[in-house]
């Protein structure tokens, strides 16, 4: 993974920009203070190892350089770890939590995403020895590797990968016989398994988030109408039922491009697309307009045809 493809991450650019807010806010007040205590940044950090990302890739995931964090983290030069830390860094540490993407592919991650994802899968009637056929993997090999308490990033990713090809594809349309699909389809509704449009991008890796089927909408952070309150400009906290609202407004009712909409929301571009697809999706499935585009949009134009205009 490159550091130029990490630095670009618009929350970490995020999370730098708010921290210059901030310092330059403290220096004028005269409290700034350039140091800070690095023992919460070494807890951070191990807790980061337990969950499968070492050192040296939040290191690649912030864009620094190698052993920037060996100070904190081990000590160096036959000295114990250090006792502060620049603000700077300690504040990119402590905000820094990684996606799946940031992990290297030979980390050891838990299985949790991964399984939500072939359990989607099975909802929609793709099997799990179809799903491992498509990551390169024999079905024993792949369902022991859901069962187990860690699995490889590479895995995970290859999952993801499958998963977003297939989320929205009918088996039958893609030589998979019918009463097979129909099969798993029964099955995965026996088990209790919950489908695409149940998780959003940011929810289906997080153990802490309940599938959209069950859960009960959070209650805004920042007291009511969060969404609109955001939208005409306030300072608020958008909690995951107002950030999908602020999303469907801006592709429907702005000419934002999906990169200025990402950019906004701190998210991915992959990750508007695709939940703008899904709220498409689950409005035909309850029988409800689906939300459209009503600003044009000029398209993007690629590389090569920005190269020839010049």
């Amino acid at each position: 993974m490159s550091a130029t493809s990490t630095v670009m991450n618009p929350a970490v650019l995020a999370a730098k920009a708010r921290w210059a807010r901030r310092r330059r806010r403290l220096i004028a007040y005269g409290q700034w203070d350039p140091f800070m205590p690095a023992e919460p940044v070494r807890a951070h950090l191990a807790g980061l190892a337990e969950i499968g990302m070492p050192r040296k890739g939040v290191e690649q995931a912030l864009g620094l350089r190698e052993s920037s964090l060996r100070h904190v983290a081990s000590g160096t030069y036959g000295y114990g770890p250090g006792e502060k830390v620049t603000r700077e860094l300690g504040e990119a540490v402590l905000g820094f939590w990684p996606a799946l993407a940031d992990f290297p592919d030979s980390a050891r991650i838990a299985p949790l995403g991964t399984v939500r994802r072939v359990e989607a899968l099975a909802v929609v009637g793709w099997s799990r020895a179809q799903v491992a056929a498509r990551v390169g993997r024999n079905g024993v090999s792949f369902r022991n590797s859901l069962r187990s308490d860690r699995i490889s990033a590479a895995l995970a990713k290859a999952v993801v990968r499958v998963y977003d090809e297939l989320w929205n594809q009918r088996p039958e349309d893609h030589g998979v016989p019918a009463w097979n699909a129909e099969r798993v389809r029964r099955q995965a509704q026996a088990d209790g398994f919950y489908g695409p449009l149940a998780w959003d991008d940011e929810d289906v890796d997080n153990p802490a988030a309940f599938p959209r089927d069950d859960a009960e909408a959070p209650a805004p952070t920042q007291g009511e109408n969060v969404a609109d309150r955001y939208l005409l400009g306030e300072s608020v906290v958008l909690d995951a039922s107002a950030r999908r609202s602020v999303l469907l407004h801006l592709m429907e009712w702005t000419d934002l491009p999906v990169e200025q909409v990402a950019e906004r929301l701190e998210m991915t571009e992959s990750a508007v697309s695709r939940a703008w697809e899904r709220a498409k999706d689950r409005a035909r499935v309850e029988g409800r307009r689906a939300p459209w585009r009503r600003v044009y949009v000029p398209r993007r134009e690629s590389a090569a045809e920005e190269a020839d205009a010049a």
